[in-house]
Protein backbone atom coordinates (compact mmCIF):
# COMPACT_ATOMS: atom_id res chain seq x y z
CA UNK A 1 0.00 0.00 0.00
CA UNK A 2 1.61 3.39 -1.43
CA UNK A 3 1.64 5.88 1.67
CA UNK A 4 -0.09 9.57 0.80
CA UNK A 5 2.34 12.17 0.25
CA UNK A 6 2.10 15.20 2.90
CA UNK A 7 0.31 17.71 1.66
CA UNK A 8 2.01 21.56 0.93
CA UNK A 9 1.10 24.16 3.23
CA UNK A 10 -1.41 26.44 1.47
CA UNK A 11 0.16 29.74 -0.11
CA UNK A 12 -1.52 32.56 2.36
CA UNK A 13 -3.24 35.53 0.41
CA UNK A 14 -1.36 38.94 0.63
CA UNK A 15 -2.63 40.40 3.60
CA UNK A 16 -4.08 44.44 3.35
CA UNK A 17 -0.92 45.74 5.00
CA UNK A 18 1.71 43.52 2.92
CA UNK A 19 -0.07 44.85 -0.27
CA UNK A 20 0.73 47.83 1.03
CA UNK A 21 4.10 47.51 1.94
CA UNK A 22 4.74 45.80 -1.42
CA UNK A 23 3.09 48.72 -3.63
CA UNK A 24 5.23 51.30 -1.46
CA UNK A 25 8.04 49.64 -1.88
CA UNK A 26 7.97 49.12 -5.92
CA UNK A 27 6.62 52.84 -6.68
CA UNK A 28 8.76 54.64 -3.96
CA UNK A 29 6.23 56.18 -2.58
CA UNK A 30 5.11 56.36 1.53
CA UNK A 31 3.02 53.76 2.65
CA UNK A 32 0.66 56.26 4.18
CA UNK A 33 0.64 57.60 0.62
CA UNK A 34 -0.46 54.28 -0.84
CA UNK A 35 -3.06 53.38 1.49
CA UNK A 36 -4.87 56.80 0.87
CA UNK A 37 -4.72 55.86 -2.87
CA UNK A 38 -6.28 52.18 -2.12
CA UNK A 39 -9.19 54.15 -0.11
CA UNK A 40 -9.89 56.37 -2.82
CA UNK A 41 -9.90 53.86 -5.09
CA UNK A 42 -12.51 52.05 -2.72
CA UNK A 43 -14.61 55.34 -2.05
CA UNK A 44 -14.90 55.38 -5.86
CA UNK A 45 -16.06 52.04 -6.46
CA UNK A 46 -18.60 52.31 -3.97
CA UNK A 47 -19.87 55.22 -5.32
CA UNK A 48 -20.26 54.12 -8.50
CA UNK A 49 -21.86 50.54 -7.75
CA UNK A 50 -24.16 52.34 -5.44
CA UNK A 51 -25.15 55.33 -8.38
CA UNK A 52 -24.65 53.00 -11.56
CA UNK A 53 -24.53 49.75 -10.63
CA UNK A 54 -21.03 49.90 -12.89
CA UNK A 55 -17.41 49.86 -12.85
CA UNK A 56 -14.68 49.48 -15.02
CA UNK A 57 -11.38 49.17 -13.32
CA UNK A 58 -9.55 49.63 -16.33
CA UNK A 59 -7.18 46.33 -16.96
CA UNK A 60 -8.69 44.49 -14.59
CA UNK A 61 -11.95 43.87 -14.01
CA UNK A 62 -15.84 45.02 -14.78
CA UNK A 63 -17.51 44.68 -11.68
CA UNK A 64 -21.50 45.13 -11.65
CA UNK A 65 -24.35 45.39 -8.90
CA UNK A 66 -26.75 42.36 -9.10
CA UNK A 67 -30.35 42.96 -6.87
CA UNK A 68 -30.74 39.74 -5.37
CA UNK A 69 -34.56 39.33 -4.61
CA UNK A 70 -36.03 38.07 -2.09
CA UNK A 71 -36.93 34.71 -1.59
CA UNK A 72 -40.43 33.57 0.47
CA UNK A 73 -39.95 31.08 3.11
CA UNK A 74 -41.79 28.42 5.16
CA UNK A 75 -41.39 25.75 2.08
CA UNK A 76 -40.22 21.96 3.75
CA UNK A 77 -37.10 20.71 2.67
CA UNK A 78 -34.68 17.90 3.83
CA UNK A 79 -30.83 18.66 4.85
CA UNK A 80 -28.72 16.66 2.30
CA UNK A 81 -26.88 15.87 5.33
CA UNK A 82 -28.64 14.30 8.15
CA UNK A 83 -32.17 13.49 6.21
CA UNK A 84 -34.00 15.86 8.43
CA UNK A 85 -36.86 17.90 7.22
CA UNK A 86 -36.87 21.72 8.18
CA UNK A 87 -38.91 24.74 7.12
CA UNK A 88 -37.41 27.36 5.70
CA UNK A 89 -36.66 30.79 6.61
CA UNK A 90 -37.43 33.70 4.80
CA UNK A 91 -34.43 35.82 2.63
CA UNK A 92 -34.52 40.02 2.09
CA UNK A 93 -33.85 41.22 -1.26
CA UNK A 94 -29.44 42.19 -1.10
CA UNK A 95 -27.23 43.25 -3.61
CA UNK A 96 -24.37 41.03 -4.63
CA UNK A 97 -21.11 42.31 -6.69
CA UNK A 98 -20.39 40.19 -9.98
CA UNK A 99 -16.96 40.33 -10.95
CA UNK A 100 -15.66 39.92 -14.45
CA UNK A 101 -12.00 39.80 -15.66
CA UNK A 102 -10.97 41.06 -18.78
CA UNK A 103 -9.64 38.83 -21.13
CA UNK A 104 -6.40 40.28 -21.44
CA UNK A 105 -5.92 39.41 -17.70
CA UNK A 106 -7.32 35.90 -18.07
CA UNK A 107 -5.54 35.24 -20.68
CA UNK A 108 -2.31 36.63 -18.74
CA UNK A 109 -2.95 34.00 -15.74
CA UNK A 110 -3.53 30.91 -18.14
Amino acid sequence: MAKAKPKKAAKKAMTKSAFVAHVADKTELSKKQVDTVLEVILATITSELKGTGKFVFPGIAKMTRVVVPAKKGGVKAINRLNGQEYITKDKPAHNKVKLSPIKAFKTALA
